[in-house]
């Protein structure tokens, strides 16, 4: 089977990671405000709606190559929230939910912190917003802790361990 997938004249040493994940959001200002407002990162110049899609903006992560998250706004997206199954998983850290993947839906987008003093500060910022968030769990090499965006959308928080 891996024969149907072999690529002459191309090497995976021209990969230099992800330009971007495109996600849809029905209201676009209120995505912004939070990914600004609450997590620090910064979107580019909102582009106008065409005939073809809705406003959109990207939302960057850090100083990173990558254009980060390419959000559309459609005021009619139906989009899978889990924000009952992280609230359960925050109660009971333990639950079968932290490993529950809806088939079709997006499970979570990783986003990298340098330290675990920006995770523990991230955190801070979040609980005071009202966000759901799971505890912080040890992954092997990183720590992480999982929360919700304001269309209750996962994002993970992780970085390395000391």
């Amino acid at each position: 089977m891996t024969e149907q997938f072999q690529i002459i004249g191309f090497e995976s040493s021209g990969w230099l990671g992800f330009h971007h994940v495109a996600l849809v959001t029905s209201d676009l200002d209120a995505t912004i405000r939070f990914y600004e407002n609450v997590l620090g990162m910064h979107s580019s110049s909102v582009y106008p709606a065409t005939s073809q899609r809705g406003r959109h903006c990207f939302v960057k992560p850090g100083n990173t190559e990558s254009w980060g998250i390419h959000f559309f706004e459609y005021p009619d997206a139906q989009i899978y929230q889990s924000v009952d199954a992280l609230r359960r998983l925050a109660e009971n850290p333990e639950s079968a939910d932290l490993y529950r993947f809806v088939p079709g839906a997006l499970q979570h987008i990783a986003f990298a912190l340098s330290s675990e003093e920006d995770g523990l500060a991230l955190r801070i910022k979040l609980s005071s917003c009202g966000v759901a968030m799971t505890d912080i769990y040890d992954q092997g090499k990183i720590r992480n802790f999982i929360f919700i965006d304001n269309n209750g959308i996962q994002l993970e928080a992780a970085w390395q361990k000391r």
